[in-house]
Parts: C-alpha cells; sequence; structure tokens
C-alpha cells in the first residue's frame, strides 16, 4: 500500500513540477477555451431562443 502511495506522490509532484514550469501558458490556454466555449453557447441559446419565439413555444 505505500509502494502504491508513494507513486502516486511521485507522479503528482512530476506533473505538479512540468505545470510550474509552464508559467502562466495553462491558465491563458484555459481562459481561451473558456471564452470561445461561452461565445459558442450563447450563440446556441440565442439560435434555440429565436426557433422558440417562431414556434410560440418560447416558455
Amino acid at each position: 500500500m505505500q509502494k502504491i502511495a508513494f507513486a502516486i506522490g511521485h507522479l503528482l509532484e512530476w506533473t505538479f513540477t512540468g505545470l510550474a514550469a509552464l508559467g502562466w501558458l495553462p491558465v491563458i490556454l484555459t481562459t481561451i477555451v473558456l471564452f470561445f466555449g461561452l461565445i459558442y453557447w450563447l450563440a446556441l441559446q440565442g439560435k434555440y431562443n429565436r426557433r422558440a419565439k417562431a414556434e410560440n413555444t418560447l416558455a
């Protein structure tokens, strides 16, 4: 059991060391993906709202 715990600990340490080496890149990429996802979602929601209003099914 101890070997498994230490293996997981070493994996996490290696992962976070690599993540720290990237600096702000993961934060910037996450922000960009979330921004474009929000734009896409809002565009789809507008389309669905227009369709619902045209079909008179808007709640």
